[in-house]
């Protein structure tokens, strides 16, 4: 295996190295409500990546192993000269951290939503809608030292995770773009948690069992766990199908005629979505209600012996989901169309069959999370059953996807059919052609939103008052570069500020329609 000099190269695990992971290069970003320094920022940055030098690893492609790509981390000497580099560097790909002032405007002026929390002036009792920024000003004020396109990472000099600081007027945007190979959202929450302990003087540790790949066993056609329990092929996993010709050709005609006639790409804008705490708690409220009366109805049509001890409940990511969900069909101008939504779960906390959490590396820089498609329903149902039903019919899906031989099946015909090495050709999809198709990741899980970047505002000498008042975000961003449309691609961030964030793609003219989203207050 050849490996670039001055570097170490570590293989990227299987699961990792799937097209759904490196077809994605992400960027997270949170804004905090004060002007950090952005010296303290770059320094503590420097001193995390000295401890992790992963973080400024290249991606190449190494054929011998497994995932066919390996991080290759730079070794002490070349670790420090890179640091040397990219400290004085004017050119973006040479900065492994980028340090941008514009402390000549406010956030407004950049992202007029997220400036509304910076100056908390956001309904603490309305729902509200803001566009993203425009794509090209987001990059540089986010990422603009980041790689584009899997493409130009396997090549470029520069690492598969990068940082970005900004500074305005009224608060610090500090954003770590990467590639999906590193691993998914709990992967960037321990780099920010790590950056934050190195603000704080406590740099972390060496991370341990760098290199273990928790589903290298899963790998067919060799893997232990690549089959079931009596050494059969596994079937594919629930709601996934393998099409043949003809209906990859619907498949594909449907969506280029969505693409470029129906809602031709450059109609797709991003948008954001704030929900104050007391309208999450007004729509839990709405979906217990909701259950109970459920309950109550199907007590009266079953009878006594027939009752279920309790009404069911659902969880707040359920609740948030449901409303989503139903604000998106509403918008659907084909209300009998079935719509088949994909949802994401995370085999670090559901572990497939054959494996054991503790099992897993014991570091976060990995990635667990995959796609798991909900029970279909119509447009309509969506968009006009109640909202706790809606919350039901989510939970229930998921809790039925969760079985550990599901979960097993969903990694094994990743790695089969989906390796970025050699993928099978074959179309494995979660939906019928002529379905409607969404998605929505959860990051709420992750808490974004208690990194706390205090020792960043303050002096060296008032290192006490930065122990006492903690800086939190107040929002919650992200973008990303993928080679596939954006539309329907939705995530909820989590909690920032006093609210719940929410992102995702659509058109104007959905984003304003009179049942769903057009109902709650757009900032300009």
């Amino acid at each position: 295996m050849h490996v670039m000099e001055g570097y170490d190269a570590v293989p990227v695990p299987v699961l990792d190295s799937t097209i759904g992971n490196t077809d994605i290069l992400a960027r997270i970003t949170l804004t905090f409500p004060q002007t950090l320094s952005l010296s303290y920022l770059e320094d503590s940055w420097y001193a995390l990546v000295r401890a992790w030098p992963i973080l400024a690893a290249r991606i190449r492609t190494t054929p011998a192993t497994p995932s066919g790509i390996s991080y290759c981390i730079p070794q002490p000497r070349t670790l420090e000269t890179l640091e040397a580099r990219s400290r004085i560097s004017s050119k973006p790909l040479d900065q492994h951290i980028a340090l941008v002032k514009a402390s000549d405007r406010s956030i407004a002026s950049y992202h007029p939503i997220v400036g509304k929390a910076v100056s908390n002036s956001l309904s603490r009792t309305e729902i509200v809608l803001g566009d993203a920024p425009n794509r090209a000003l987001q990059d540089q004020m986010t990422c603009q030292n980041a790689c584009r396109t899997w493409k130009q990472l396997l090549k470029a000099d520069q690492a598969f995770v990068t940082a970005q600081a900004t500074s305005y007027s009224d608060s610090t945007t500090v954003t770590i773009a990467f590639s999906h190979a590193l691993g998914d959202a709990f992967a960037i929450k321990s780099i920010f948690q790590g950056w934050q302990h190195s603000l704080n003087s406590n740099v972390p540790a060496p991370l341990e069992d760098l290199g273990k790949d928790p589903y290298l066993d899963y790998l067919p056609p060799h893997g232990k766990n690549a089959v079931d329990k009596d050494g059969r092929p596994l079937s594919l996993p629930l709601g996934w199908k393998k099409f043949g010709f003809f209906k990859k050709l619907r498949l594909v005609s449907n969506l280029l005629w969505d693409i470029t006639v129906k809602r031709p790409e450059k109609c797709i804008k991003q948008f954001y979505i704030y929900i104050p705490d007391e309208m999450v708690q007004q729509l839990l409220a709405e979906a217990r209600s909701d259950l109970e009366q459920f309950y109550n109805n199907n007590v009266t049509e079953a009878g006594v012996e027939m009752q279920p001890s309790l009404p069911p409940s659902v969880s707040t990511f359920n609740v948030l989901f449901a409303w989503l969900l139903q604000n998106i069909h509403a918008a659907n101008s084909n209300p009998k169309k079935r719509s088949t939504v994909l949802t994401i779960v995370n085999a670090k906390h559901r572990p497939p069959a054959g494996r054991d959490t503790q099992d897993y590396p014991k570091h976060q820089l990995w990635g667990g999370a995959f796609g798991l498609p909900l029970k279909p329903l119509s447009c309509k149902d969506y968009a006009s059953l109640p909202l706790g039903q809606v919350a039901l019919h989510i939970r229930e899906s998921i809790q039925e996807q969760v079985d550990p031989v599901n979960i097993q099946a969903n990694i094994v015909t990743l790695l089969k059919h989906s390796l970025w090495r050699k993928p099978s050709g074959k179309l494995i999809f979660f939906a019928e052609p002529d379905d409607y198709w969404s998605g929505c990741t959860e990051w709420r899980s992750v808490k974004f939103g208690s990194i706390d970047f205090a020792a960043a505002a303050f002096a060296e000498t008032n290192k006490e008052k930065a122990e006492q008042e903690a800086i939190r975000p107040v929002a919650i961003g992200a973008h990303m570069e993928i080679p596939m449309t954006q539309r329907n691609r939705w995530a909820i961030f989590g909690d920032a500020g006093k609210g719940v964030w929410l992102s995702g793609g659509m058109t104007r003219k959905e984003a304003r329609h009179k049942d769903g989203f057009g109902r709650y207050a757009f900032v300009h």
